[in-house]
């Protein structure tokens, strides 16, 4: 039953009757209206996109920014004025869809040389603009930009800025569409492959996913580590996260659809 979303003691309850595939669950068994809209495109196998993704994209402003941090945090701080566990952001990458379809890209990832937050702050505030919907998925960015405000007060003003034009793509897709294979999960991983299956995180090298984003980081600013593996850790990275921003591009790209 680990693709029924939502409160785990319906879950049990569906276990100890001896119900193990949600398309055994009878129809009206599920008090959940989310619960009961998965259970009927599992059992149907045609993935449901509702017209409500198209109208939440469609009062977007042009141009759109897609955005993804990537961050490292530390049991023992290694940088002044942190914390320990501190989410330290190193790396973002943006992509930028003009109403013509066009896409630019702009990015960032620290050298390993010192502490990156400030310079990842100054160059993300130039790349953004001063307008335009800023696309991200989860409120993740939303909370290390609140921190970064905080670090810095002179950039404090930009920053809560670049907060307020955030716009989340995750409830958007948890309330329109859904896919059998996503198994219950609405995590840009499991929604990309179901619409763009070539570009499944699957295909990518070494880093596909957050945790081994922040450990190749720590890598890299090991002294020990030497040049080579270094760029070779760095362009694992550069992969990993316009992958992340490129993906949510994909995504909204179908949610709009919706209304064709």
């Amino acid at each position: 039953m680990r693709c029924l979303p939502g409160g785990k003691k319906a879950v049990w309850q569906l276990l100890e009757e001896g119900i193990e595939d949600i398309r055994d669950v009878p129809a009206g068994r599920l008090t959940s209206e989310q619960q009961e809209w998965v259970r009927r495109v599992t059992c149907a196998g045609v993935p449901d996109l509702k017209p409500g993704a198209a109208r939440a994209l469609a009062g977007l402003a042009w141009p759109r920014y897609y955005l993804d941090f990537e961050t490292v945090s530390f049991a023992v701080p290694i940088w002044p004025g942190t914390r320990p566990y501190q989410a330290l952001p190193f790396q973002w990458s943006c992509h930028i869809e003009t109403e013509d379809g066009q896409l630019a890209h702009r990015e960032f990832l620290a050298d390993g040389s010192g502490p990156p937050m400030r310079e990842f702050a100054e160059i993300l505030i130039k790349a953004l603009s001063e307008s335009g919907p800023i696309l991200v998925y989860t409120t993740y960015e939303a909370r290390v930009l609140r921190e970064l405000a905080a670090m810095f007060p002179d950039l404090a003003p930009a920053l809560k800025a670049i907060a307020g034009r955030l716009f989340d793509l995750h409830p958007v897709a948890k309330a329109n569409y859904y896919h059998s294979d996503m198994l219950g999960s609405w995590s840009i991983k499991a929604v990309l492959p179901t619409i763009a299956p070539e570009m499944a995180y699957e295909a990518l090298g070494e880093i596909r996913e957050g945790t081994a984003a922040s450990d190749a980081f720590l890598e890299i600013i090991d002294p020990e580590t030497t040049a080579e593996r270094r760029q070779e850790l760095r362009d694992a990275l550069i992969e990993y996260c316009a992958h992340d921003t490129l993906a949510m591009v994909r995504v909204a790209r179908e949610f709009i659809s919706a209304d064709s």
